[in-house]
C-alpha cells in the first residue's frame, strides 16, 4: 500500500459531479488535486472549497493537455498522476445518428484520454512512479450498447487503450486502472433526465471515488486495474 498523502493527482473534468466524489475521497486521503475543466466558472468554487487548484484546459487540443500538465508541475511542484473523467454520453439508434455525433463521441471519451495519457507520461516515467485512470462503461464490458452503440465504442476504445497502456508500461511503477460503473450514476444530471427512477437504485459516485482512492494506493506487487462499480441488487 501506498500513501496519497500530498500527492498531486490531475483531475480532468473537475466540474462534474462524478469527479466532485473522486475530487473529495482523494482530498481525504491526503492528496492534492489539480482541477482540470474547459470551464473555470464551474471548477473555481470547487478547488477553492477543496483546498485544491482550478487550471482551464480544452483538452481535445493537445497544446492545452501538454500546457496543463506544465502549469501543474510549476504551480504544485510535482506530478504524481491523472484521472480523467472527462467524457459524453449519447443515447441515439444507430438509424437515427447523426453523423456528427460519432466526432462527439471519440472527441470527448478517446482523444483527450489520449492527449492527457501522452502529456503526462514523461513525468511519470521520469519519476519512475504514478497513476493513471479512466472511466469506461458498462455497455464496454459487456461488448454491447443497443441505443447507445457510438458511446459503447467509444468506451471499448478507452479500456483497450488503458489496457494496451498498462502493457507498455510493464517493468515501471507507474500503475492504470479502469472504472466501469456497472449501471447508472446518481448525478444531478441523471435525475433530471430520469426523474421517475429511484436514484437509490443507482450507483453512489462516492463509491466510485473511493475505488479510485483503494486502486491509486496499491504497490506494483499488488495492482488493481478494471474496476467494475455495481448498483444495489
Amino acid at each position: 500500500m501506498q500513501a496519497l498523502q500530498d500527492k498531486v493527482y490531475i483531475l480532468t473534468g473537475g466540474g462534474g459531479a462524478i469527479a466532485g466524489a473522486i475530487a473529495q475521497a482523494f482530498i481525504k486521503a491526503g492528496a492534492k488535486l489539480a482541477l482540470a475543466d474547459a470551464y473555470e466558472t464551474t471548477i473555481a468554487q470547487r478547488a477553492q472549497e477543496l483546498g485544491g487548484r482550478a487550471f482551464v484546459a480544452n483538452l481535445t487540443h493537445y497544446p492545452d493537455a501538454e500546457m496543463l500538465v506544465r502549469q501543474v508541475k510549476a504551480q504544485m511542484g510535482r506530478v504524481d498522476g491523472l484521472i480523467h473523467t472527462v467524457g459524453g454520453f449519447s443515447y441515439s439508434p444507430i438509424k437515427d445518428t447523426d453523423p456528427s455525433l460519432y466526432d462527439r463521441m471519440f472527441d470527448l471519451n478517446m482523444r483527450t484520454l489520449f492527449y492527457m495519457t501522452r502529456a503526462i507520461l514523461p513525468e511519470l516515467l521520469g519519476q519512475k512512479d504514478g497513476f493513471i485512470a479512466g472511466i469506461s462503461a458498462a455497455a464496454a464490458w459487456h461488448g454491447v450498447g443497443p441505443g447507445v452503440a457510438l458511446y459503447a465504442a467509444a468506451k471499448a476504445a478507452v479500456a483497450t487503450y488503458l489496457r494496451s497502456l498498462d502493457a507498455e508500461l510493464a517493468g515501471t511503477a507507474v500503475r492504470v486502472a479502469i472504472v466501469y460503473p456497472m449501471g447508472a450514476v446518481d448525478t444531478p444530471a441523471n435525475r433530471k433526465e430520469m426523474p421517475d427512477a429511484d436514484p437509490m437504485a443507482w450507483v453512489d459516485p462516492a463509491e466510485i471515488g473511493e475505488s479510485l482512492v483503494y486502486a491509486a494506493s496499491r504497490s506494483p506487487r499488488g495492482r488493481v486495474m478494471e474496476l467494475q462499480i455495481f448498483p444495489p441488487r
